[in-house]
């Protein structure tokens, strides 16, 4: 046997062979014996190879992942080029010193499937992201990845916001953007067995035909299966046709634009059946419609790709994906007219290779190690196939191959998805939701765009050394992509579920935007990792026994610790089984500590004592403005402290305002009715305007009215304006209205009226002034009594008159004395009462009597004093005094004196007249619009009958002017111009 296996090794070299295999290993080293090897558009090739070795024990390992060449001898003037790298290593066995190996060779993309990784790139266009993600593989072992663009206007391809690699590998991830953007890609090789590399491979990408170049052998011709032809040729030919869509439509909801967005493509060329494929590829599947005619067009293009094809098989040893070569010599196209009509686009190649290796060697390596299991595979695979062209291993071509074609003039175009309509190359489908951290710029609380969009990071992101992410991770290959630096420089806008109520509307719903540092919920919408919406927020850490926060306040990053605000505790105010539920918020400035203002609307279900409140606290426990209903008590935070009464308290430290446009009830009567029910004020106007109407009957037949009124009118209750008006309000109060659709009725009043209304009383109390106005009438009206006190005066000032009537019975009829009249007391002081303009009538049905205690009775006319009784007359008058009677006067004293003519002065009695006038004094203060005094100054006063006068304020700013007319008056600065 060995003397065998070292008669083989004297014809063990590559030297003249159809295959050479070039190794690190070195030449000669490793002899091909039969490969084969697969390649195609828009996939990574293999050939697994079989080869002979006279060392049995070479290392695997110095072989796996380097650089090797396989060159396949060609009718031409060169070798073709096989470059890859070794990615399975294998010995199949070994005898006498001879040993068999299995080798496969992978372009570099391959190692790029091997892993998985997660990461985002924002804004950028698939070249860009390809590039990154190449980029990374350069240097790693000996590779040495090259790749170049064929493209024809990388101005159509659009920067896209966020894509993301999610738990996928390098090359799966690649595929899929390539394929996503309709782009497919072949490889070139370069074979350099002198070189430590051995040569090259080159992925191209591109994205038309015209990146194909033509076959090194351009014209095969078509020929009977084993004829001698000077050049390699083609034995098989089949044509292949398939009944697919004759048209694409797609359409894709757009949340920016509120829309959808319908595109369609069809075929060139009508099909016997019209079939469309429609499809929703998600939502914002295309940012314009640009894009998305441009993703249907290719969608289209690759339907008519597979709907024609043609099957060859031959021995053209150029043959290679992407490459453009004429048939010649076929009967069915040669009759075919067009530039194009023979030349056809190579798609897919197989090839089946057999080293020339002598007879002698080949009988004795079977002997030695039996039938390689390729050698086998290889021959199944040529048994009733198109590559069969003999039977018996001398019978068999060295080199086979099956080629896949499509007419040149065709647009190539890889397809999406797989025969039954499933993708290729799917984006990662998230099962369920993932949480993420908001980001924003360093030192912000909240960070949002005009639509209440957000930026997250999720915890899964890796970035650079240094970069503060709450991961605390650094990805291995940082450049190229956004890392996770914890702030708003990574990451798109992200929509937010509507807070508070998930409802949103046009300028309506719910609004509640998510903070820096806060950890959401995120959802995905059709499990697209690139369409993620935020759905809600979480609350995290461990928070404090019976205390606000949390025990780790801060995450690494921009994480913050959120505790709830409101739990179920142990002791204290604490302790309750969790009651209280509601709304809280938080300061802007104080968003990620919690320690600031907060706002919060809060529901307490506590067993018996449920409350409801609504808070505001300008400061941490201070300065609050509340609103609380049901039982009331205080709370701090999560602690219910004591109780403080039951029902409804509005209060606040600043100003307060109630209005209502429509009408206000503010009533402490019960009822279940409408809500501006007002039955009880009702009947309270009715009884009062009965009263008052029968008290001004009463009057009018005592002539207790002024002058003018009534008159011209009936002598009935409406001449009081008051009573008039009461009528009025009670007339709003019973108003009703409907709902718009006309089909229910309510109380509502009229007017805008506010209405107070209380079964058991109302007090009106303050310490300092209290005000009443009215711009008609006022009225007040009592069952029984009506109670003024002041403690200091008390003024009525009127402008057309005062009427006072009484009836003057009392109440109680068994009072021996039932009159009660009207009674003017003043204990201390002057009781004055004049007539400035107009006569003063004082009338009694009985006596009338004037009295002065301890001092005088004085009464005074200026032209004459007259009194009567019964036709007697005392008169004085002129100087004169004149008694009449017409009966008899009698004079009767202890002594009688009658003098000569004497005069008395009246100036005494004009003095006591002068302190009867009203008291009419003008008080003038004159400040500046910023409140100073103005002092030193004169100030004219103009009045009626253009009469006027100055005065000169004081040091204080201020003048008194005495006696100062009635009417209207105005005031100017004689020096100031």
């Amino acid at each position: 046997m060995l003397a065998k296996a070292s008669s083989l090794f004297q014809h063990f070299t590559q030297s003249r062979r159809l295959l050479r295999l070039h190794t690190p290993l070195g030449p000669d080293v490793l002899l091909a014996e039969c490969v084969r090897g697969e390649e195609a558009l828009g996939e990574n090739y293999a050939f697994t190879i079989s080869a002979l070795s006279e060392e049995a024990g070479l290392s695997l390992r110095r072989l796996l992942g380097q650089p090797a060449l396989l060159e396949l001898e060609t009718s031409g003037s060169g070798p073709r080029h096989f470059h890859g790298h070794l990615t399975s290593v294998g010995i199949n066995g070994a005898n006498g010193g001879m040993a068999r190996y299995t080798l496969v060779l992978q372009p570099w993309c391959a190692f790029l499937a091997h892993g998985r990784d997660s990461r985002i790139f924002q804004d950028k266009n698939v070249f860009d992201i390809l590039d990154a993600v190449f980029r990374v593989w350069q240097g790693r072992g000996t590779l040495a990845p090259a790749w170049r663009f064929d493209i024809v206007d990388r101005s159509m391809y659009p920067v896209h916001s966020l894509s993301t690699q999610y738990q996928e590998s390098d090359w799966a991830f690649a595929q899929r953007l390539m394929s996503e953007e309709g782009l497919f890609y072949y490889f070139e090789h370069q074979g350099d067995a002198g070189n430590r590399g051995l040569g090259s491979h080159q992925l191209v990408i591109a994205d038309h035909n015209g990146a194909f170049r033509t076959n090194t052998q351009a014209e095969v011709r078509f020929t009977r299966p084993g004829a001698v032809m000077r050049e390699d040729s083609m034995d098989r030919w089949r044509h292949e046709a398939r009944l697919l869509a004759t048209g694409v439509a797609m359409q894709s909801w757009d949340y920016r634009s509120g829309g959808k967005r319908l595109v369609s493509s069809a075929a060139m060329q009508a099909g016997p059946i019209s079939m469309v494929s429609s499809d929703a590829p998600g939502q914002y599947a295309y940012p314009d419609r640009d894009r998305g005619q441009r993703i249907a067009d290719n969608q289209m293009e690759a339907l008519e790709t597979r709907s024609e094809s043609f099957v060859g098989a031959g021995t053209v040893r150029t043959m290679a994906p992407g490459t453009v070569f004429a048939l010649t010599g076929h009967a069915c196209h040669d009759k075919e007219t067009g530039r194009d009509a023979r030349r056809f686009i190579v798609t897919r190649v197989r090839h089946l290779m057999h080293n020339n290796l002598t007879a002698q060697m080949k009988a004795g390596i079977i002997q030695a190690l039996g039938n390689s299991r390729l050698a086998e595979t290889i021959a199944a695979e040529q048994k009733d196939s198109l590559h069969a062209a003999g039977q018996h291993a001398g019978e068999r071509p060295v080199y086979r191959n099956r080629v896949d074609a499509i007419r040149a003039q065709v647009s190539y175009r890889t397809s999406r998805s797989d025969g039954q309509g499933l993708l290729l190359h799917p984006r990662p489908t998230i099962h369920g939701q993932q949480t993420a951290i908001v980001v924003g710029p360093r030192g912000s609380e909240i960070h949002t765009d005009r639509d209440h969009r957000v930026k997250i990071q999720f915890h899964w992101q890796r970035g650079r050394a240094g970069q503060p992410s709450h991961s605390r991770l650094e990805h291995p290959a940082p450049d190229g992509h956004a890392g996770a630096p914890g702030d708003d420089t990574a990451g798109t806008w992200v929509r937010v579920l509507a807070g508070l109520a998930p409802v949103a509307g046009p300028n309506w719903g719910g609004h509640a935007v998510p903070r820096v540092g806060q950890e959401v919920l995120v959802d995905f919408l059709d499990g697209d990792i690139d369409r993620p919406v935020i759905v809600g927020a979480l609350y995290n850490g461990r928070g404090a026994v019976d205390a606000q926060h949390n025990q780790a306040m801060h995450g690494p990053g921009a994480s913050t610790g959120n505790a709830p605000s409101w739990f179920a505790g142990e002791a204290g105010g604490h302790g309750h089984p969790a009651v209280l539920s509601g709304f809280k918020s938080q300061a802007m400035g104080a968003s990620q500590e919690g320690l600031g203002a907060y706002s919060q609307l809060v529901f307490d279900d506590s067993a018996s004592q449920a409350r409801l409140s609504l808070q505001r606290h300008a400061a941490g426990h201070r300065d609050s403005d509340e609103l609380s209903l049901g039982h009331l008590r205080h709370q701090t935070d999560n602690q219910r402290l004591q109780t403080v009464g039951l029902g409804s308290e509005l209060k606040t430290g600043h100003a307060a305002a109630l209005r209502a446009g429509g009408g206000m009830l503010l009533s402490t009567d019960r009822s279940r009715m409408a809500q501006m029910d007002s039955s009880a004020a009702l009947a309270q106007l009715g009884e009062s305007e009965s009263l008052q109407r029968v008290l001004a009957s009463t009057a009018r037949q005592h002539l207790a009215m002024l002058k003018g009124a009534g008159e011209g009118a009936q002598a009935g209750q409406d001449d009081l304006p008051a009573i008039a008006q009461l009528a009025h309000t009670a007339e709003v109060l019973n108003g009703l209205a409907g709902d718009a659709s006309g089909r229910g009725q309510a109380t509502a009043y009229q007017e805008p009226h506010l209405q107070l209304s209380s079964p058991k009383g109302i007090v009106a109390a303050t310490p300092a002034n209290a005000v009443f106005c009215a711009g008609l009438t006022s009225n007040i009206s009592a069952g029984q009594d009506i109670n003024f006190a002041a403690q200091g005066a008390w003024h009525h000032v009127t402008a057309s008159g005062i009427s006072l009537f009484t009836y003057g019975k009392a109440s109680n009829g068994s009072k021996p004395n039932q009159e009660t009249g009207i009674k003017l007391h003043a204990a201390s002081g002057k009781v004055s009462c004049q007539s400035q303009s107009d006569a003063t009538r004082i009338m009694a049905d009985k006596a009338i009597t004037v009295a002065s205690v301890t001092k005088t009775v004085t009464v005074a006319a200026k032209t004459h004093l007259l009194m009567t009784a019964q036709g007697a007359m005392l008169k004085l008058e002129g100087g004169n005094i004149m008694l009449h009677a017409p009966g008899k006067v009698e004079f009767k004293a202890g002594k009688k004196e009658l003098g000569g003519p004497v005069s008395v002065s009246n100036a005494e009695i004009a003095k006591k007249i002068h302190e009867l006038n009203v008291k009419r004094d003008l008080t003038i203060e004159y400040v500046d619009a910023d409140g100073n005094a103005l002092t030193n100054e004169l100030i004219n006063m103009k009045f009626q009958g253009n009469q006027s006068e100055t005065v000169s304020l004081d040091g204080n700013g201020k003048a008194v002017l005495r006696n100062a007319p009635l009417g209207p008056y105005r005031a100017a600065q004689p020096d100031r111009r």
